[in-house]
């Protein structure tokens, strides 16, 4: 019933950050095992940082950026194939290289083997003056480093050093290489521009992407006609997933200088440069034919892999199934993004460490491994919306329109399935990233969200890790206060999925005692230990992403003062109580919406006052926002409203026909806590016991199965506890002691300092525990 959907806006809100990986990689980027290594190939090029000689003075230069110029230099002829620039960034950062680069020869040959390089270029840097002198080497990888040539030049520090790079970059390769395309490294002679540029591919190198774009910005600033500066926004632009303003508009003009610059660039950096014009200007078929050239010559390349998924992601347009056309589907593949997804990220783990700590829900989000996530996609301008299914190992989505999702269960059969195998694809990327990087919080936050999907939770016999260590070392590695709280709440919710209530009870206690306030993210804590009030000073700007759509799946965007008070509601809500601050809370919303354009008025109303209205309709009766207009509502508030006037019997025949359909109950192990206690006191409204009593079960005994955001959308954490009251209650009255007692003791244990207005329901509790010893 309304189990799934009420919840799934919120966690789609979320949008974003991305993924983890590996580390026993195969040169090609694939997992191991390997099988026989394959034959270095001797056309490609790894050029590594140049090591800054003893008693050089300080460049504008340092030994990375004279390799990227060098780099540049190489890329002017055609025949030439150079190692992944992304993969290079990722094996430095592997192997702890930064400036000043001196890195062992041993680790050189070894990064270029993992790159599948048979040529290694490496270099020493030293500046005296307004000069810098290079000497570079190229070494046959396959001969174990056997030099083959070796030059030496002396580079003025002007806009015009890249005429420079581009004679040493000559000067290595030896006889004609062939044809050219492009200025390589000679594109500005704005030594402004090219600080600003060096400084963006710095930012690049140390995951910033953020610091990139702004480096990147300021190049094209100094120097308009600066290719590579606008390929390298392009590139900080997708990676990052920025919409702000400036990313917009910054979108807009690459895509329209495009035709001015490709002709600046080689053929490899030419193509991304079209891929991101068709990206910019949503041709999402026209890039991903773009991206899927560009693996063609280059199956290693980090940026064709995660292009192809992303224009496969971002293809959200709702077509009629070619061969069913009672059916829509997605015209783009996420089959093919997730398999896109992986491989990138198989090919560069460090790639994870741009999205800080966003990476932990990114790749969950990516590759739906919950049950509850769902792909939007749009038709003649209306929303339509899809579960991933499975058919023949791969994911299929079939949507359907906002308006029939919010209306009923639309879960296909074979979603869960479809998640199952997700959740083997991020236990696999997690784990290389973990392994990649073990000094990393991100890593090992990623590898716990991977561990709780498949319910390895807490330190076994026989089990080398679980998700509770996992978020421990996230935490202990961890610099940031904030992000320290938020992995000891993530920390909570596994001791909750693992039954230990005492122990999430502790720890929660002692991070709500010593957490920042405000810090996003934790207030779901306060709210599952039965203290809104604490809650309510907890939250940040940041916690507002949570707040639900309309009745009928419209976005909306609220006010900030209504968005805050929205968010109060819903603690109060969430447990039910109190009462006259639940009313308070409803008045200042209604306030705060009543000066909104009418043509928002309803929806906001709609998507601030509707969940906490049907979550205390079982304490307080018909709400203001009670209804049976538009927008929606949804099925539990209709059925609310008709109970309120006395229709119970229509109210029964519909619960009924849900519960046949559904084997008796209205709920499985993986509903949502909100949706099965809402359903529970339906049922038990209209005198069903046993079916209240099978529903509440289906969750409370796979506890296992609690999404991952049950501390973060607020009904998830109040209503969970609720239906422990409730089935406690349940079986006192239906004579079943054990049952009593195990969820009166844990509504206790979980509820034992909570708010005045709370202390009856955990009185209750103690004398059910009493009465059933």
């Amino acid at each position: 019933m309304s189990t799934g959907a009420q919840v799934v806006t919120a966690v789609l809100a979320l949008a974003s950050g991305v993924l983890a990986l590996a580390s026993g990689q195969c040169p090609d980027g694939s997992p191991p095992p390997c099988g026989r290594p394959a034959a270095l190939d001797t056309g490609r090029y790894a050029i590594l940082p140049f090591a800054h000689r003893e008693g050089g003075q300080q460049s504008t230069l340092d030994g990375a950026d004279c390799a990227e110029l060098l780099t540049e230099g190489f890329a002017r002829w055609i025949e030439v194939r150079l190692a992944d620039k992304t993969r290079v960034y990722d094996a430095l950062t592997r192997h702890g290289a930064h400036a000043p680069f001196r890195i062992p020869f041993d680790t050189a040959l070894a990064i270029a083997r993992r790159l599948g390089a048979g040529r290694l270029v490496m270099g020493q840097l030293w500046s005296f003056g307004d000069t810098v002198r290079l000497t570079a080497a190229l070494y046959d990888v396959a001969r174990g480093g056997t030099p083959v040539r070796e030059s030496t030049t002396r580079v003025a520090a002007s806009g015009a050093m890249g005429a420079a790079f581009n004679a040493l970059a000559d000067s290595l390769l030896g006889a004609d290489p062939g044809v050219t395309q492009g200025a390589g490294a000679e594109q500005t002679r704005s030594l402004r521009a090219l600080r600003a540029y060096a400084l963006g591919e710095r930012a690049i190198r140390e995951w910033d992407l953020g610091r990139a774009g702004r480096e990147f910005r300021a190049a094209i600033a100094a120097d308009s006609a600066f290719a590579r500066a606008y390929l390298g926004l392009g590139q900080a632009l997708l990676w990052s997933a920025d919409s702000t303003p400036d990313g917009t508009r910054d979108r807009s003009v690459i895509a329209r200088r495009t035709a001015d610059l490709i002709s600046r660039l080689g053929i490899a950096d030419g193509a991304l440069l079209l891929a991101q014009q068709a990206m910019f200007e949503r041709r999402w078929q026209d890039a991903c034919r773009r991206y899927r050239d560009i693996l063609a010559a280059d199956s290693t390349s980090f940026g064709g892999w995660f292009g192809l998924a992303e224009c496969n992601a971002g293809d959200r347009v709702v077509i009629r199934h070619p061969g069913d056309t009672t059916r829509f589907t997605f015209r783009g593949s996420y089959e093919t993004a997730v398999q896109a997804y992986r491989r990138a990220l198989l090919l560069a783990p460090a790639f994870n460490l741009t999205f800080e700590r966003r990476a932990t829900d990114r790749l969950p989000s990516l590759l739906f491994t919950e049950r509850w996530y769902w792909r939007e996609g749009f038709l003649d301008g209306s929303t339509y919306y899809a579960f991933p299914e499975l058919e023949a190992d791969t994911i299929a989505f079939y949507p359907v329109s906002g308006a029939l999702a919010a209306q009923g269960d639309v879960e296909p059969p074979r979603h869960l399935a479809a998640v199952g195998r997700n959740r083997r694809i991020l236990m696999e990327v997690a784990t290389a990233f973990a392994d990649a990087f073990p000094g990393e919080p991100s890593a090992h936050r990623t590898r716990a969200r991977s561990l709780e999907s498949v319910g390895k939770l807490v330190p076994e016999v026989g089990e080398p890790r679980s998700a509770f260590a996992e978020f421990a070392a996230a935490q202990r590695l961890e610099r940031q206060p904030e992000q320290r709280a938020r992995d000891a709440a993530d920390r909570v919710r596994v001791l909750l999925k693992a039954g230990d209530f005492v122990r999430a009870r502790q720890l929660g206690d002692s991070l709500l005692r010593i957490a920042p306030r405000p810090t996003a993210g934790i207030a779901g804590v306060a709210v599952l230990l039965g203290r809104p009030a604490l809650a309510r000073r907890l939250f940040a700007p940041e916690d507002t992403a949570w707040l639900s759509a309309s009745a009928d799946n419209r976005s909306v965007t609220f006010p900030l003062d209504a968005a805050q008070a929205g968010l109060a509601l819903l603690a109060y809500a969430a447990v039910g109580a109190p009462a006259d601050s639940i009313a308070a809370y409803e008045r200042r919303v209604e306030d705060l919406t009543a000066g909104l354009p009418v043509s928002r008025r309803a929806a906001t109303r709609s998507a601030l006052l509707d969940r906490p209205a049907e979550l205390v309709f079982d304490v307080l009766g018909l709400r203001p926002a009670h209804r049976t207009g538009p927008p929606g509502p949804r099925q539990a508030m209709t059925l609310q409203w008709r109970l309120a006037h006395g229709d119970t019997a229509s109210v029964r025949a519909l619960l009924d026909s849900l519960s046949r359909a559904g084997g008796g109950r209205l709920a499985s192990g993986e509903s949502t806590p909100d949706g099965v206690y809402i359903d529970a006191r339906l049922l038990l409204a209209v005198g069903d016991t046993a079916t209240a009593a099978r529903t509440l079960d289906a969750p409370l005994d796979s506890l296992v199965a609690l999404h991952t955001a049950t501390l973060e959308y607020l009904p998830l954490a109040g209503c969970l506890v609720r239906m422990m009251v409730q089935r406690a209650d349940l079986a006192a009255a239906r004579g079943e002691p054990s049952t009593a007692r195990r969820w009166a003791t844990a509504v206790s244990t979980l509820w034992s300092q909570a708010d005045p207005a709370l202390q009856a329901t955990v009185a209750r509790m103690s004398r059910i525990m009493h009465e059933t010893r």
